[in-house]
């Protein structure tokens, strides 16, 4: 992530190594385009943190998806207590977690998005246990969120697309990447596909 008001500022979410805990995991920052790095945002050596999006117009105002997680050769521990949503208005010197309206269950990948239109209006898809979840968006900055539908991400679950993006022009239109990639015109409550059937799926990036 790149402030916009200065691009020798920016924020990396790093998840940590594939398949041993510690590493470099969590939130780091750069104020002189790379030349140095500070770890801003830190949880456990298992749990690093996979998105990391701010508000367009105060972008001191961030967002960061936490993500705790364990592989091996034979299975994926996806997901645990350790993964929220956290916040922070000072460009990352303080985070506090956001809690209210979220699941209280453990929480698996998490995508973040913010309204260009209106910034106080952010989005979130959570994994929940057995590749369930949903979309929950909130239009407190985050202070509050609402559970607007049971749509995630499909195929090999949750864990593996996991993206969300806010349509630059459109207010409350969404993007999820997905197998089939989806679409949202109403803040996430319903869902259709894009494109299909004539383009390919795998739908990693948009």
């Amino acid at each position: 992530l790149i402030d916009p008001r200065d691009s020798n500022v920016v924020y990396v979410a790093a998840q940590g190594p594939l398949w041993a805990p510690g590493g470099d995991r969590g939130l780091y920052k750069t104020v002189d385009g790379g030349e140095s790095w500070e770890q801003i945002l830190e949880v456990s050596e298992n749990t690093g943190v996979t998105d990391v999006v701010c508000d367009p117009q105060n972008p001191d105002v961030l967002y960061a998806a936490t993500h705790q997680r364990h592989r091996t050769v034979a299975a994926l521990i996806n997901g645990g207590p350790e993964s929220g949503i956290y916040k922070s208005v000072d460009g990352g010197a303080h985070w506090r977690q956001l809690t209210s309206g979220l699941p209280g269950e453990d929480q698996g990948k998490i995508g973040l998005a913010v309204s260009p239109q209106k910034p106080n209006v952010v989005y979130a898809t959570i994994e929940l246990p057995g590749r369930k979840g949903g979309l929950w968006r909130s239009e407190t900055a985050g202070e509050s969120w609402i559970k607007m539908s049971d749509y995630a991400s499909g195929g090999t679950g949750p864990h593996y697309y996991q993206e969300i993006w806010a349509d630059p022009h459109r207010f409350d239109v969404l993007y999820h990447a997905n197998v089939t990639l989806g679409r949202s015109e109403d803040g996430g409550r319903t869902w259709e596909a894009v494109g299909s059937p004539w383009k390919h799926v795998d739908n990693h990036a948009v």
